[in-house]
C-alpha cells in the first residue's frame, strides 16, 4: 500500500527552529469545511508566525501535502511545540464526520510516520495536550489512535510527488491511445489495468 505526499514550494517568513526531539504526533482539524494548505499558509502568516504551522496536512479526498519539515518546529500546539509534529485534516469537525478517504491517509501517515521516524511517539489529539476542542468531537480520534494500523491496510511505502507525475503522465500516454482507437478494448483494458495495479485507491476515480 502506498501513499502520495505533495510538496508546495513553501516560502518561510524567517528562519524555523529546530526540534529536538519528537514525544508526540499531534492530530488537528482546520475548523473549516473547506480550505487549502495555501490557505492555512496564509491564515497562520497573518498571526505572524512564519507559515503553515503542521508538518502535514491531509485533505478530505485524502491528499496529503507536507508542510513544515520534518525536523522542524511546527506552530500548531501552544508550549509543545517543541517536542511535537502536528498533523491537520481539512474540515469541522465539530459538526462534520470525516471521510473514509481522509480517514485512511490520515492512518497510512500514521504507520509511515511511526515505522520510519518516530516509534515511541504517543498519537494525541490537540486537547489533549493544549487548551483547545480541537480536533472536535466529530473527529474519530480515539478510533484513529487504536485502529490506525488496521485502517491503513497494510505496509504503507511514500510515493513522491515526482513518482506521481511520472505515472500521470505514463497513464495519459496511454489515455491519448484510447481517443485515437476508440473502441479497442485492448487500450481501454490496458489503462484499468495499469491503475488498479500502481494506483491508490484515492487516486483510481480521479485519473
Amino acid at each position: 500500500m502506498a501513499f502520495i505526499t505533495i510538496s508546495p514550494d513553501w516560502h518561510w517568513n524567517g528562519t524555523l527552529a529546530q526540534r529536538a526531539y519528537t514525544d508526540y504526533i499531534v492530530l488537528h482539524h482546520a475548523e473549516a469545511s473547506t480550505c487549502t494548505a495555501r490557505q492555512v499558509d496564509e491564515w497562520h502568516k497573518s498571526n505572524g508566525w512564519s507559515g503553515i504551522g503542521y508538518h502535514f496536512f491531509v485533505r478530505k479526498d485524502g491528499r496529503i501535502y507536507r508542510g513544515r519539515p520534518l525536523d522542524k518546529q511546527g506552530a500548531h500546539v501552544s508550549g509543545m511545540n517543541n517536542c511535537s509534529i502536528g498533523i491537520c485534516a481539512e474540515g469541522k469537525y465539530s459538526t462534520e464526520t470525516m471521510p473514509d478517504a481522509q480517514k485512511k491517509a490520515i492512518c497510512q501517515l500514521l504507520v509511515y510516520l511511526k515505522d520510519n521516524y518516530y516509534p515511541n511517539a504517543k498519537i494525541v489529539g490537540h486537547k489533549e495536550i493544549g487548551s483547545s476542542d480541537c480536533p472536535g468531537r466529530n473527529y474519530p480520534l480515539e478510533d484513529i489512535k487504536q485502529n490506525y494500523r488496521a485502517y491503513a491496510g497494510g505496509e504503507v511505502d511514500e510515493v513522491t510527488k515526482a513518482e506521481f507525475e511520472k505515472l500521470v503522465e505514463r497513464v495519459n500516454e496511454i489515455g491519448n491511445d484510447i481517443t485515437a482507437l476508440e473502441g479497442k478494448v485492448g487500450k481501454k483494458n490496458e489503462v484499468y489495468n495499469y491503475i488498479d495495479k500502481n494506483m491508490p485507491e484515492w487516486a483510481k476515480p480521479t485519473i
